[in-house]
C-alpha cells in the first residue's frame, strides 16, 4: 500500500507540474483562468502538505485549510464555466444558477439537519463541512453535465473534457467520504487509495484539454426549442 500510494502521489504531482506549465500558454489559460488557478493551488498545496510540513498538528491544520480552498476554487470554476459556456444559452445559463441556490439551501439543511458526529473517525468538524461542501459541488457538477446532455448543446470539446475530469475527480471524492463516514477509519486507507487514483486519471483528461488543438472559441453553437439564441463563433467575454 506504501509504494502505492508513493508512486500516485509522485504521478498526481507530475501530472500537475506538466499542466501547470502548459496552462501559461495563453491560449490554454483563456480556456478557464480559475480552472489555472486551480490546479496551481492543487499543485503547491499538495507538494506542501506531503513533503514540507512536517508537524502533524500544522499539517492536518493546513490540509483543512487547502481542501476548503479548493472548494471554494471549484465552485469558482463553476460560475465561470456557467458565464463563458452556456452565455449562448440564456435560459439554460439561467436555470444552471436557481441549482446554484438551491444547492446553497440544501447544503445549510445538511448542515444543519446533519451535524457532524463527536468523535468521528476524521477527528474534526471542520473536515465533516468539507465533506458535505463537496457533495453540493458534485451535484452542480451534475447539474452541468445534465444541462449539456438533456440540451443537446453544442459547446467546445476542451470544456467538455474539462468537465468530465471535474465528474471523474470529484464523485469517486464524495462516494468515498460517503463510505469513510458509513464504515469508520477502516476504509479510510482503501478510500484514499481510490480517490488519489480517480484525481491521477482526471490530470489525464485534463491533459486532452490543453493539448487539443482546437480553440475554445471556435465552437459553432446552433439553438435548439428555443434554450438561446443562434450565435457563431466569438471571442469570450
Amino acid at each position: 500500500m506504501t509504494t502505492l500510494k508513493n508512486g500516485l502521489l509522485v504521478a498526481g504531482l507530475g501530472m500537475q507540474f506538466f499542466l501547470v506549465v502548459a496552462g501559461f500558454r495563453k491560449r490554454n489559460i483563456q480556456i478557464s483562468y480559475s480552472f489555472f488557478i486551480y490546479l496551481l493551488t492543487s499543485l503547491v498545496s499538495s507538494y506542501l502538505v506531503s513533503y514540507v510540513i512536517e508537524d502533524r498538528a500544522t499539517s492536518r491544520w493546513f490540509y483543512t485549510a487547502k481542501e476548503f480552498t479548493l472548494d471554494a476554487l471549484k465552485t469558482t470554476v463553476l460560475i465561470e464555466f456557467n458565464h463563458r459556456v452556456f452565455r449562448f444559452y440564456p435560459q439554460v445559463k439561467r436555470s444552471n444558477y436557481w441549482f446554484f441556490f438551491l444547492a446553497i439551501f440544501g447544503l445549510g439543511l445538511y448542515l444543519w439537519l446533519v451535524p457532524a458526529e463527536k468523535g468521528a473517525w476524521w477527528g474534526t468538524e471542520p473536515l465533516d463541512v468539507h465533506a458535505k461542501i463537496m457533495q453540493a459541488n458534485c451535484f452542480l457538477f451534475f447539474v452541468f453535465t445534465g444541462s449539456i446532455l438533456f440540451y443537446r448543446l453544442h459547446i467546445d470539446g476542451r470544456h467538455k473534457l474539462l468537465l468530465i475530469g471535474f465528474l471523474f475527480s470529484q464523485f469517486p471524492l464524495a462516494f468515498g467520504f460517503a463510505a469513510m463516514a458509513a464504515f469508520g477509519a477502516p476504509a479510510r486507507e482503501l478510500g484514499s487509495r481510490l480517490n488519489s487514483l480517480f484525481f491521477v486519471i482526471a490530470l489525464m483528461i485534463w491533459a486532452k484539454v490543453y493539448l487539443k488543438n482546437d480553440s475554445p472559441d471556435h465552437t459553432r453553437i446552433t439553438t435548439t426549442s428555443g434554450m438561446g439564441r443562434s450565435v457563431d463563433s466569438g471571442s469570450s467575454k
